[in-house]
């Protein structure tokens, strides 16, 4: 039978054995000669070196909706199967990205931080945008691009989006981010995505405009981020985890802890699919 190692602890290790019973848990370094199919996340992520121990290897199955965390080259090159769970979570998120973009145009987070600290000032979030009317640019239009701008539609906000791959997109991105009064990032974290929101891009957006971010921290530049005083930014997902001390405390800077995707109805969804999705591969791969 192949060897499954389980690389992230989160994974219900009972279902898993369900679907794969020779099913291990462990780390990414007791992958060895044996080990042929690897279950992970992107709290386990899995470099060239690391399959470079595992001459076996045939399958990763991902528990997430990106495969950044994989080396994606490494894999082709090997003629590894990657496999990822692309729509597990999509009203899930789009939920929390709404949330978030309400949230700061309202001045939620800095109205809290306020009471926090002692204070009464209905001011203390700046002065509130009305949600109807206002001017929401979404980066990225796909599933959860899409599930987000329906919602924000609903509210009365006027929508505009950012997608070389989709027609009626926006194509000067620039001119988009200094049209918007919110913009939420909904792109996969690529080569070419990485730090597309760079000093240059957020210097474009308005005071006050709100910045949300439910895809990866890395679309944004992190030095260019910090500096960035004149946004409202909230982030689901940043660029370490936990984030590190010069992340915490800003007061335009919210941080949620990589909750987005999760709910009653997909707490070990991913995780399961991930687990069928090896079964899967490894059986066509035997056939």
């Amino acid at each position: 039978m192949a060897r499954v190692l389980v690389c992230d602890p989160t994974f219900p290790m009972g279902r898993v054995r369900e679907i794969l019973p020779d099913a291990t848990a462990g780390d990414i370094a007791d992958g060895g000669p044996d080990t042929e199919a690897l279950l992970v996340s992107p709290a386990a992520p899995v470099p060239a070196q690391a399959m470079a121990a595992m001459p076996a290897l045939r399958v990763i199955a991902s528990a997430s909706t990106g495969t950044d965390h994989i080396d994606l080259d490494a894999a082709a090159g090997r003629g590894i199967a990657v496999s990822a769970v692309s729509d597990y979570c999509t009203d899930e998120v789009a939920d929390h990205a709404l949330a978030l973009i309400v949230g700061l145009v309202r001045g939620v987070p800095a109205g809290l931080a306020s009471v926090q600290r002692g204070e009464w000032d209905f001011r203390a979030g700046g002065t509130p945008r009305r949600i109807a009317g206002s001017r929401l640019a979404l980066v990225g239009y796909g599933r959860i691009g899409r599930a987000t701008g329906e919602r924000a539609r609903a509210l009365g906000m006027e929508v505009r989006f950012h997608d070389p791959f989709v027609e009626g997109s926006e194509d000067d991105l620039d001119r988009l981010l200094a049209w918007a009064d919110a913009v939420s990032l909904h792109m996969p974290l690529t080569e070419q995505t990485q730090g597309i929101l760079d000093r240059r891009r957020l210097a474009l957006m308005r005071p006050g405009t709100a910045l949300v971010n439910t895809a990866r921290g890395a679309l944004v530049d992190r030095a260019a981020m910090i500096a960035a005083t004149h946004l409202r930014a909230a982030f689901d997902n940043v660029w370490e985890q936990p984030p590190a001390d010069d992340l915490l405390g800003l007061d335009h800077l919210a941080i949620t802890p990589y909750t987005a995707w999760f709910s009653a109805q997909t707490e070990w969804l991913p995780y399961i699919r991930a687990a069928e999705s090896a079964a899967r591969l490894l059986a066509a791969q035997r056939s």
